[in-house]
């Protein structure tokens, strides 16, 4: 079979770093998620992501190389998580698109 992209290979422990997103499947993608890789990407993916399986999830998901690391990411600004609720304690503020803070 042909290499994979970004010189992976099966079975490699990857890291999700892109924004959230949830699947009808029920799948989840979360920021600092780990995955073993699986296959190559496919759909609009192809050639330039792989396809993983992460932890919790029943089916791989794709995904592009960017938003993909060998090592930990980061921790978010302030040492928050992901879906963390947080509240905003400024000033009242709106802005064009219709969005406010209260």
């Amino acid at each position: 079979p042909p290499p994979l992209p970004g010189g992976h290979r099966l079975g490699d422990r990857l890291y999700y770093t892109g924004v959230n997103k949830s699947f009808k499947s029920g799948n989840k993608l979360m920021y600092g998620q780990q995955g073993a890789v699986v296959g190559p990407a496919t759909d609009k993916h192809q050639g330039n992501g792989l396809k993983l399986l992460f932890t919790g999830n029943t089916g791989p998901i794709n995904c592009y190389l960017p938003w993909l690391s060998r090592e930990k990411p980061p921790p978010l600004p302030g040492d928050h998580d992901l879906g963390e609720q947080l509240y905003w304690t400024g000033p009242n503020q709106s802005f064009e698109s219709g969005d406010k803070l209260v």
